[in-house]
């Protein structure tokens, strides 16, 4: 008799816990809405004198959402959803210099608006805790640029590409 019990008690716990587990995803699954499946990136604008960032920008997107989103980069055409990006300023300024004026410390700084448009509904998408109604939203990243160690203007604006990607591919996130 006391042996019919463990084991019943055995399985109703196995059972509750399998239960509560159920709807458990592992990985990044669960921290992305379910109900899409593909994401079509359109060539980010450039809207700076700086040419090349918006080819740079769209192909470190097109990377973090298929390395970092349990989404598939497709062509605008058969996406469930279509993420919009526009580069509206570029910016350097002196953060540092020497006795003699000689800048020894600068800061690279982009701004990009970015929309997330549900293609089935034509609304944009709301995520996190960023209420983005139907306008862009505005997003800045900044990395320092020290010539002195080798720095360039080439690899301070990478850094900021990447921390705008994934910036805007954290933003797909579901709501908590």
């Amino acid at each position: 008799m006391q042996r019919r019990f463990l084991i019943l008690t055995a399985v109703c716990c196995t059972l509750l816990a399998l239960s509560g587990c159920r709807a458990y995803n592992l990985g990044n699954q669960g921290l992305f809405p379910t109900d899409i499946r593909t994401v079509g990136v359109s060539i980010v604008a450039n809207e700076t004198w700086r040419h090349g960032y918006g080819e740079r920008l769209t192909e470190a997107l097109v990377r973090e959402i298929e390395t970092r989103t349990p989404f598939k980069v497709v062509p605008e055409s058969r996406a469930d959803t279509i993420l919009k990006v526009s580069i509206v300023d570029e910016n350097k300024n002196v953060t540092f210099q020497n006795d003699w004026l000689d800048p020894r410390e600068l800061l690279f700084s982009m701004t990009v608006q970015a929309q997330w448009i549900d293609r089935r509904t034509m609304e944009v998408r709301q995520s996190q805790n960023i209420d983005m109604r139907q306008d862009a939203l505005a997003i800045s990243s900044s990395t320092p640029l020290v010539t002195e160690v080798g720095q360039s203007n080439a690899t301070a604006s990478q850094a900021v590409i990447q921390n705008l990607a994934q910036h805007i591919v954290g933003m797909m996130e579901s709501p908590w």
